[in-house]
C-alpha cells in the first residue's frame, strides 16, 4: 500500500523526534564527565579571585572557624570528606596547673581551644631536629579545603581561648621550623594573627611567609603595608616574641629570634590599631596556622613549638 507523500513525511517526522528523545534519554543517563580545559579555566579564576580579593579574604579562616562556614567563593564538593572535629569546650585542662603570670599553655594539641584541620593534619612528634622536644607538626593538603576544613584555601589552624580582652596588654611567645625542603610559596601562607568577633574582615595584621620572606603585613585599615620583613630562614627553629596592648590605641613590639624588631627599620614599638571594627567585639583568640592560598603546591609540613600567652615577658619565657 502506497501512503500519501503528507502522511510520509509526518511519520518521517514523528520517527525524528522520537529518535531525538531517545540519544536524550541515554545522555542523561551517562555520568557527568570531568573536563580538563574547563577545569583548569575554573581553577585559574578560583586562584585570580583569591588574589584580587586578597585584601578581604586572607583571614578568613578566623571568620569561618568561628562561624563553622565556607568562603563565599566555594569549591566544587570534594569526594571523601570528612567534617572536621568539633572545638573542644575547654582549652586548659582542669589538671593541668600553669606558672604565675601563664593565660595559656599550648603545648600539646588537647591544651587548644579548637583544631581546624583535616583529621590527622595536626600531629604531636619528636622535634626533627634532634632537640628531644615534643612539638606539634602540621601536614597540610592542597585539598584540605570545605568541607574538611572551614575555608576554600588549605590550612590546619590551633586556636587558643578567648582570652585577650580588650584593652589589656599580653606577652605571646612560640616558635616555627620550615623544612629546608618546604615548597616555595609565591603568594601567602599566614603563621600568626590574634582574631576574633566580631569578624569584620581581615585583622590588624598577620605574621606570614611570601616568597622568600618572613612579613608582618597590616590590614587595609593600614592599606596593607609591612612594617617588617626579613629573609625566610629554613631548617632552624624561629623564636617569636610579641608584646602588645589589644586596643584601638595599641601597639606592637617584637622579638624574633631574641632580636627586637624595629618596625620600618626605626620604630621598636608600633603603635596601631590592634583591635578595630574587624575584631573587637569580644574576647581574640591567638592562631598558629599553616593557612596558605590555594593552588601553589600540593603539600607543606611545617613545626610549631608550644604557644604562650601571658601578663608578662617572664611568664612566657621571654
Amino acid at each position: 500500500m502506497r501512503l500519501s507523500a503528507p502522511l510520509t513525511a509526518l511519520l518521517a517526522a514523528f520517527a525524528l523526534l522520537a529518535g531525538i528523545f531517545a540519544a536524550e534519554a541515554t545522555a542523561a543517563q551517562q555520568p557527568l564527565r570531568w573536563s580538563a580545559a574547563s577545569a583548569t579555566t575554573s581553577k585559574k579564576k578560583h586562584r585570580a579571585h583569591h588574589r584580587k580579593a586578597n585584601a578581604r579574604a586572607r583571614l578568613k579562616d578566623a571568620i569561618h572557624g568561628k562561624r563553622g562556614v565556607s568562603d563565599n567563593v566555594s569549591l566544587t564538593s570534594i569526594g571523601n570528606a570528612k567534617v572536621k572535629s568539633k572545638p573542644k569546650a575547654s582549652a586548659v585542662p582542669k589538671t593541668k596547673t600553669l606558672a604565675p603570670g601563664l593565660l595559656f599553655e599550648g603545648a600539646q594539641l588537647s591544651d587548644f581551644a579548637a583544631l581546624e584541620a583535616a583529621p590527622g593534619a595536626f600531629q604531636e612528634v619528636p622535634d626533627p631536629l634532634g632537640s628531644g622536644e615534643t612539638v606539634l607538626q602540621l601536614n597540610v593538603n592542597e585539598r584540605d579545603v570545605a568541607p574538611i576544613t572551614p575555608t576554600d584555601n588549605p590550612r590546619a589552624q590551633a586556636l587558643s581561648p578567648d582570652i585577650i580582652n580588650n584593652g589589656s596588654e599580653f606577652w605571646l611567645q612560640t616558635k616555627f621550623m620550615i623544612p629546608t625542603n618546604y615548597p616555595f610559596v609565591p603568594h601567602w601562607m599566614s603563621l600568626l594573627g590574634i582574631y576574633g568577633a566580631p569578624y569584620g574582615g581581615p585583622g590588624p595584621f598577620v605574621l606570614e611567609v611570601c616568597e622568600n620572606r618572613l612579613q608582618w603585613m597590616r590590614n587595609g585599615t593600614y592599606n596593607w603595608d609591612v612594617p617588617f620583613q626579613m629573609p625566610l630562614i629554613k631548617g632552624s627553629w624561629v623564636t617569636v616574641l610579641m608584646h602588645q596592648r589589644f586596643a584601638s590605641d595599641g601597639f606592637v613590639e617584637l622579638w624574633i629570634n631574641g632580636q627586637q624588631i624595629n618596625f620600618f627599620g626605626r620604630e621598636p614599638r608600633l603603635n596601631m590599631q590592634t583591635a578595630d571594627r574587624s575584631n573587637s567585639g569580644a574576647p581574640n583568640s591567638a592562631r598558629i596556622s599553616q593557612y596558605r592560598e590555594a593552588g601553589m603546591f600540593e603539600t607543606g609540613t611545617l613545626y610549631f613549638g608550644a604557644l604562650k600567652i601571658g601578663t608578662t615577658r617572664e611568664s612566657v619565657g621571654g
